[in-house]
């Protein structure tokens, strides 16, 4: 298994996204690309999640942690079909995008 893309937040690899510091206090997660039904983006602000740190407030995302998330302006949705939607703000937000859409693009053909 190669990886496609690291940073302290993410690992991208031939297979899966793995989420570092998902779980509290602290795990990762792992997303087979064949689970993403759905990759979305979304504006970071005051109401929608820039100040949250780590975990979940009264939407359906769940956010890693990321001390950084503050400074940041755009994050990426996954939409696995369960309730909660796991958000990314990744180092290289456009990188991350690109490697997400071609390989759930390539695990649904």
């Amino acid at each position: 298994m190669s990886i496609i893309y690291e940073d302290k937040f993410l690992i991208c690899d031939d297979n899966a996204i793995t989420i570092k510091e998902y779980f509290f206090p602290f795990g990762s997660k792992r997303i087979p690309y064949s689970k993403i039904r759905k990759i979305g983006e979304r504006e970071l602000g005051l109401t929608s999640g820039r100040y949250r740190i780590w975990g979940m407030d009264l939407s359906p995302y769940w956010y890693h942690l990321d001390w950084e998330r503050p400074k940041k302006r755009r994050s990426i949705t996954l939409d696995t079909g369960e309730l909660i939607k796991p958000v990314l703000t990744p180092e290289q937000h456009d990188m991350v995008l690109a490697v997400l859409k071609e390989k759930v693009r390539e695990a649904k053909a």
